[in-house]
């Protein structure tokens, strides 16, 4: 026996039958207008959306300024703006006054103020602004005599320019040609050499970087330093003497001022430079040995004259005959 289906109690107190119900299919849901719809509530991004939100526009806008960036600079629209514009911010501070019209210079003495200028490389009326001081002073620096220099702005419209130049010690004589050096050992590229041929000759390798702590020596003795006319390094490590009258004096390598000072106090007592020698050898601490100069030629045939004991030769406590040597 089959069950019948009922219908629900709804429908049939609304007097709908049930076949009805089945012809008419299943009920549709009623429209709601538009305009009477709720929206739906959206879930609340929590911070941390917010905050990679944030940051992926942040990004973006990095991303587009900086590719931007990097095209001006590759582009080379870069330099083009800036050296504009720093051009006209010159033109404008030169307009107001800030314009080169002096050159102040300190301590030339040799050094010609046209080769100044140019190594500067300023004009009068550029814009005092626009000179590269640390540049101009390297360039001031390759000049010949110039050992230092100092480039100032002394504004609105002055170039102070202070110079040490080199102080001459010697001429360095080598393969036959004679260069300046100066008392730091500075070999100076000049061409008129001839104006100072008044100073003492040095000749040997090296003779130039040593030369200023010889004649830092030889100074202490004032007198004798003035009757030295010429020093050889020999194998750079000391130095011979010659005197203006002739005269090779031997410095020794070791403790050269105490010998340098044994010699002076000689000299004022016995006046060793005005007898007939032509050596003086002081490499010896404990002795001075002299070479005297050979007999004419006219006199060689004459027998020499016996040696006074009283003139001293080799000079030590306890003299020597004149004229003897230990010098090998």
């Amino acid at each position: 026996m089959r069950r019948l289906k009922t219908a629900p109690a709804g429908i049939m107190s609304a007097g709908i039958s049930p076949g009805a119900l089945s012809m008419t299919g299943p009920m549709r849901k009623r429209q709601v207008p538009a305009s009477q719809r709720v929206p739906a509530r959206k879930r609340p991004r929590s911070a941390l959306e917010r905050h990679l939100a944030t940051a992926g526009i942040a990004g973006g806008v990095i991303a587009v300024l900086g590719g931007l960036l990097y095209w001006v600079i590759a582009s080379g629209w870069s330099a083009y703006l800036l050296g504009s514009a720093g051009q006209r911010l010159l033109n404008m501070s030169a307009d107001a006054g800030y314009r080169i019209e002096k050159l102040e210079v300190e301590g030339r003495g040799e050094t010609d103020s046209q080769a100044i200028m140019l190594a500067l490389g300023a004009l009068k009326g550029d814009a005092i602004f626009a000179l590269d001081l640390e540049a101009a002073r390297q360039r001031l620096l390759e000049l010949p005599w110039v050992t230092d220099a100092v480039v100032e702005r002394h504004l609105p419209d002055t170039l102070h320019v202070i110079l040490t130049e080199a102080e001459p010690l010697a001429l360095w004589q080598r393969q036959g040609v004679f260069h300046l050096v100066s008392r730091s050992g500075q070999v100076l590229a000049i061409d008129d050499i001839a104006r100072f041929g008044h100073l003492p000759v040095i000749v040997g390798d090296g003779a130039p970087q040593a030369a200023g702590d010889l004649f830092a020596l030889l100074a202490t003795e004032p007198e004798l330093r003035q009757r030295v006319t010429a020093a050889v390094l020999v194998g750079q490590r000391r130095w011979n003497l010659r005197t203006d009258n002739g005269i090779d004096i031997k410095l020794p390598e070791i403790d050269a001022v105490a010998a340098w000072a044994r010699f002076a106090a000689l000299e004022r007592q016995q006046r060793l430079l005005e007898k007939d020698v032509t050596v003086i050898d002081l490499r010896q601490s404990d002795k001075l040995i002299v070479r005297q100069a050979p007999p004419p030629p006219e006199s060689a045939a004459q027998p020499a004259a016996s040696p006074d004991p009283a003139e001293p030769g080799v000079i030590k406590p306890g003299a020597a005959k004149n004229g003897t040597s230990n010098e090998t």
